[in-house]
């Protein structure tokens, strides 16, 4: 092994390999008591998605039904699924070595390279983020994949005048966009960075450019197949820009911000005055571009408060406002490691203060989770071993009648009931929700299908009260069963007056 890669063993390294278990450990017991425990009904489509890829399945390029975000979370989990994994441990398990990876590189890096004081400063900071934020990241819904693949910039920005590495972080600047524009907060304080070093190298432009040029083409070719396949948009990402939204929430910063903060776990808006102080800092040490690019970070963040998405949010950590800013803390860490601290004084300052936090985190643990799950969501939220004993239940109704199809209309889970159940059972029929089935496919190929036995799950009508020819399933409220039909799915549907949405 080259030396230059080897660690010393001595009390910088103890305390660095010590905190770097404590925190795989502790993220590993957060998806057991949280993760692996509840799901929403958005991750049971990537819990589907899984299921797909493993088969050699890819319907379409991006969240099913929509024409951003990605699954690659599910593709990435592919191969503990097959090793045997059930779908709930391996899509939070592969979320959260995801929202790990920038960290630990990040103090990696910095340890070998520039501090091992500042290298365990970064992983004390780590720790002390609130317990929001760790279940946050081990949420599987794409909020983590653009941020870690920005992340690897980092690893290039080690040597800022190279023509490959011009062209490299170009690339995955675009490409972190594409899976997620959340990334957008990462990335362009890197190229920032880059540009200050490098803006009298003529190089810089012209590989720069050729990698943000490819990785657009890719993006764009992505984007065809929406512009080829409108009605594979079911959910649409309209962005708006307006003053009235940065003036509701500059006085409300809170609310973005508190799950992204460390210490400070009820006053988010001081992690802006963070930024500033440490750009400060940097200036006195005479390191003006670094400076510079993290005095823009703030300053970034608050433009953001004009777009309509970012607005788009609640209190609940499954549809938080802060899921649009998860680039923050790895930005912070990014800062941090800016700075060459070379004093013990620093572990002595940090580590203890930061282990103080850890433990009395560590201790109310149970009383965050349940404080987060009574919280009003706007998505579905279910315990995973509810949700496996209820698709177990379908499942045996369905194979006493032997149904081909479920049609979910009305009720509170259809969509772990759509996506989940087909997902975690071995053996379950095809789903269909015509309302607002995400898998514009599954429309398509069933416009002409005729299947004989069809369970109805609708918690608004009595189906059997309308129609002769369908019976009520006593055991389960809302299920209706219609046996012997030979009529094509579509023409079926507009006969019970169920309305199907757009198509094709």
């Amino acid at each position: 092994m080259n030396q230059h890669w080897k660690f010393k063993i001595n009390f910088e390294f103890i305390v660095f390999l010590a905190l770097i278990i404590t925190i795989t450990c502790y993220r590993f017991w957060i998806l057991k008591i949280f993760g692996f425990e509840f799901t929403d009904s958005d991750q049971s489509i990537m819990w589907l998605a899984t299921k797909n890829y493993s088969q050699g399945l890819f319907y379409e390029p991006r969240f099913y039904g929509q024409s951003y975000n990605t699954m690659l979370e599910s593709l990435l989990a592919v191969p503990l699924f097959k090793m045997g994994l059930p779908l709930y441990i391996a899509l939070p398990t592969v979320t959260t070595i995801l929202s790990l990876f920038p960290f630990l590189m990040l103090a990696i890096i910095t340890y070998r390279n520039t501090s091992k004081i500042t290298g365990i400063v970064i992983l004390s900071i780590f720790i002390v983020f609130p317990a929001e934020y760790d279940f946050l990241t081990s949420i599987s819904r794409g909020f983590v994949t653009g941020i870690a693949i920005a992340s690897i910039c980092f690893v290039f920005l080690a040597k800022p005048n190279s023509k490959n590495i011009f062209l490299v972080i170009g690339f995955l600047c675009i490409m972190a966009y594409s899976i997620n524009a959340n990334s957008l907060l990462l990335s362009i304080p890197c190229l920032f960075l880059l540009f200050l070093h490098n803006f009298r190298n003529k190089y810089f432009y012209f590989f720069s450019g050729s990698g943000l040029l490819v990785g657009l083409i890719i993006h764009l070719l992505i984007a065809k197949f929406y512009i080829n396949n409108p009605y594979y948009i079911l959910h649409h990402n309209y962005i708006k820009f307006s003053f009235d939204y940065f003036a509701e929430s500059i006085s409300h910063l809170d609310k973005f911000f508190n799950y992204l903060v460390p210490f400070f776990w009820n006053h988010g808006w001081i992690i802006l005055l963070i930024f500033i102080s440490a750009s400060f800092l940097l200036f006195k040490k005479k390191k003006y571009n670094e400076s510079i690019v993290v005095l823009s970070i703030p300053f970034m963040v608050l433009m953001t408060l004009f777009i309509s998405k970012v607005n788009d949010g609640t209190n609940s950590i499954f549809f938080s406002f802060a899921r649009m800013y998860l680039a923050i803390p790895v930005l912070l860490a990014f800062t941090i490691s800016l700075f060459n601290l070379k004093e013990r004084k620093w572990i002595y300052a940090f580590v203890p203060i930061a282990i103080i936090f850890f433990i009395f985190k560590v201790l109310a643990m149970e009383q965050s989770i349940d404080k987060n799950l009574n919280k009003n969501h706007v998505i579905s939220v279910i315990e995973t071993k509810k949700l496996y004993k209820e698709c177990e239940e379908i499942s045996d109704i369905s194979l006493n009648n032997n149904i081909e199809l479920i049609i979910i209309c009305q009720h509170w889970h259809y969509d772990f009931y759509n996506y989940g159940c087909p997902s975690c059972m071995k053996r379950f029929p095809k789903t269909l929700r015509p309302l607002y089935e995400r898998r514009t496919w599954r429309l398509i190929e069933d416009e002409h299908m005729i299947y004989s036995n069809i369970l109805i799950i609708d918690l608004e009508r009595n189906l059997e009260m309308e129609y002769g020819f369908i019976s009520k399933i006593e055991e389960k409220n809302g299920f209706y069963v219609i046996k012997g039909n030979n009529l094509p799915t579509m023409t079926l549907l507009k006969k019970l007056n169920i309305a199907v949405r757009k198509y094709k």
